[in-house]
């Protein structure tokens, strides 16, 4: 890592302490109540362990995605891959994201297919999103009195029943719609044909679509995806849990808490700052009080130290990419600009 990286880097890291110091000041967290919390080490380290097996089973779903793309990793590749995406998150929000690099590699191990490899994590997230919407809407069906009373919990009840629509119709779309039939398909190929000198971009898109298409044919694949997926949220809202009993609060309804979490990690998605910092804390926030907690931003503080942990792991490993094939790291870093 040079000195400009380095550099980087540490400002990087003084802007996110900065961040939860603003937070702290302006009572939208408290460093006190997420000290205290530490004295129940066992709830918190209960969900921190929730939080990292969730990275693992997601890379194991990615696995089951490429493998429709007729790409194979080992186990270790897999895993070392999973994490240096980790990294990338956390470390360039907004500019070089775990995807592309994810993406960049298995381009280089395998020349040809790199559409093949976007359209797998592409849809690798699509699953994730997916995921996350059912388990909300699951939740909230279960435990609908929790949402009944004011306008604001009309709307997040309309907004997840809806959410929960659109997945419907999007995987029934996936698996009834053939590809000779496909209308999404032949508008891009038209778009392609047509396009003079965005023809080349229109023709990226429709290689990505045919990649995504890969999975028409693989519903049980598909099914089991989507069932790993759940168990990415499930975790995660258990870990919610955990945070919040470590943090006193154990009048939220469970299954409330398992809509409002997946819709706070959805705000995390906007790539501001590293593990969403800032946009995760007013979300969790905002829906927790929903419920009556006034820790919703602590509980999120847990939640991303954890995963910021986690993408430090994922720094180590790739400073042993780095070591190992400097090429492939220098291509990355000249295509990111």
């Amino acid at each position: 890592m040079n000195v400009k990286s380095l550099v980087k880097n540490l400002l990087k890291v003084g802007f996110v302490a900065l961040v939860f110091w603003w937070l702290a000041k302006k009572n939208l967290i408290s460093l006190a109540a997420c000290i205290e919390g530490l004295k129940n080490w066992p709830a918190v380290l209960g969900g921190a362990i929730a939080v990292v097996a969730t990275a693992f089973i997601a890379a194991f779903r990615w696995n089951l995605l490429l493998g429709a793309q007729e790409i194979r990793l080992a186990t270790p590749r897999l895993l070392q891959l999973q994490f240096v995406g980790n990294f990338f998150n956390i470390a360039l929000p907004g500019a070089v994201s775990g995807d592309f690099v994810k993406a960049f590699y298995i381009a280089h191990e395998y020349p040809g297919a790199r559409s093949k490899a976007f359209g797998s994590i592409l849809f690798d997230r699509i699953l994730g999103l997916s995921a996350l919407v059912m388990v909300s809407l699951t939740a909230l069906l279960v435990g609908l009195q929790h949402f009944i009373g004011s306008p604001v919990l009309a709307g997040v009840k309309a907004f997840v029943m809806i959410a929960g629509l659109c997945v419907i119709v999007f995987y029934g779309y996936l698996f009834l719609v053939r590809e000779h039939h496909d209308p999404l398909l032949k508008l891009g190929q038209r778009l392609e044909a047509a396009g003079g000198r965005f023809g080349a971009t229109f023709g990226a898109i429709v290689r990505i679509y045919l990649g995504i298409r890969v999975y028409h044919s693989e519903r049980k694949l598909v099914m089991k995806a989507l069932g790993l997926s759940a168990a990415i949220h499930l975790l995660a809202g258990f870990a919610c849990l955990c945070f919040a009993s470590a943090l006193g609060e154990s009048q939220i309804p469970a299954n409330g808490l398992f809509v409002v979490a997946p819709l706070g990690l959805l705000a995390t998605a906007i790539p501001v700052l590293p593990g969403g910092v800032g946009t995760g804390h007013a979300a969790f926030s905002f829906f927790f009080n929903l419920l009556g907690s006034k820790h919703g931003a602590d509980i999120f503080s847990y939640y991303v130290l954890t995963q910021l942990l986690i993408g430090a792991g994922g720094g180590f490993v790739y400073l042993r990419f780095k070591a190992q094939s400097p090429d492939v790291l220098r291509d990355m870093e000249t295509a990111a600009g």
